[in-house]
């Protein structure tokens, strides 16, 4: 392992002398997968720098985003129970990104014996559920540009405001094609809520983009 990990509160909650010889560390380039939906789930992972994509593979074959996760956040959680295989596959979006990885029994342990760390997992998971919920709450049945604005307004909060995602990126979250997603962050950056740049978008006035996102229509 290169170094200590980066601030995870997860982390501080295992016992000091057991952290550096438990937590291993792996680096990523943009564009590595990390794990591939329907493999074993090995243990948990989580974000130390950088961004990760959560991806599936539907029966029709079309790829969705489920996910984009930055530093602190838990990735892989699903099968930790269960011990069914990964149900999506996780890709880095930057250079570099480094994860950190507990083994599946350790963290079995860990939520046994350690109330403190089996409350923060619960807590997260109770987090990442109600940020799943919100994110396909603000876009279902909605016309696509004011999908846009809320998908941007989410990521923006977790992200900041230069939002690290292509158009391609953004489709997948949304479940739309790239050419679409691009004529609404055109139509967006008309109104001088956003600039998009090459594998970014910038958020320039966030209350205009908040309108955009709970409007109806425009």
């Amino acid at each position: 392992m290169d170094g200590e990990p980066r601030a995870v509160p997860l982390l501080d909650l295992i016992p000091a002398a057991h952290r550096a010889e438990t937590v291993v560390e792996r680096r990523y380039r943009a564009g590595d997968h990390i794990f591939q939906q329907g493999e074993a789930t090995s243990g948990l992972w989580f974000v130390l720098d950088g961004r990760v994509a959560v991806e599936r593979v539907g029966i029709d074959g079309s790829l969705s985003t489920t996910g984009v996760w930055t530093a602190g956040d838990m990735v892989g959680i699903a099968g930790l129970w269960d011990r069914r295989g990964y149900p999506a596959s996780a890709r880095a979006l930057s250079t570099p990104t480094v994860m950190g990885w507990l083994a599946r029994d350790l963290v079995m342990r860990l939520h046994q014996e350690v109330p403190a760390f089996g409350l923060e997992v619960s807590r997260l998971l109770a987090e990442r559920l109600r940020f799943v919920q919100e994110s396909v709450a603000g876009r279902l049945g909605r016309p696509i540009v004011n999908q846009v604005a809320a998908v941007l307004c989410t990521l923006s909060d977790r992200m900041g405001p230069s939002v690290g995602l292509t158009h391609e990126d953004l489709a997948h979250i949304i479940g739309t094609h790239r050419e679409t997603v691009t004529r609404a962050l055109h139509e967006l950056g008309q109104d001088g809520a956003v600039h998009s740049r090459h594998g970014a978008v910038d958020v320039l006035d966030r209350q205009k983009l908040e309108d955009w996102s709970q409007a109806p229509e425009r």
